[in-house]
């Protein structure tokens, strides 16, 4: 599994950390902003993980979508391995609760600004 980018984005759908994987960044976040559009379909079930919002033949996005309405996005590449959902439920579960421990844990973190780290 390779993972091409991810990306936080909080309930006003301002991206928090975005993190991708090529130079080409542009394409990337224009698919993970468009995706955003599916949460808000999908977003009415009980459970966080959202599954699969977006695919082609080479790429695949998976999201989650927290209880505070924070949605987690990732996007893998379909062309090397597949990716079964309980993997990538497992994977943005991890994220989410890293996530919320850096907003929650951390004291010089202003809730809704970007997270910076080396």
């Amino acid at each position: 599994m390779s993972i091409l980018a991810l990306a936080i984005v909080n309930n006003h759908n301002t991206p928090v950390l975005i993190r991708t994987k090529n130079e080409d960044s542009i394409d990337l976040l224009f698919k993970l902003h468009s995706s955003l559009d599916v949460i808000d379909e999908k977003q009415n079930t009980r459970e966080p993980f959202l599954g699969i919002l977006t695919q082609s033949d080479h790429y695949k996005i998976y999201g989650l979508c927290s209880a505070t309405n924070n949605k987690i996005l990732l996007m893998v590449n379909n062309n090397t391995t597949t990716i079964r959902d309980n993997e990538a439920r497992s994977i943005l579960k991890t994220i989410h609760h890293a996530y919320v421990d850096v907003i929650t844990l951390n004291p010089f973190y202003v809730h809704g600004q970007p997270i910076h780290s080396q």
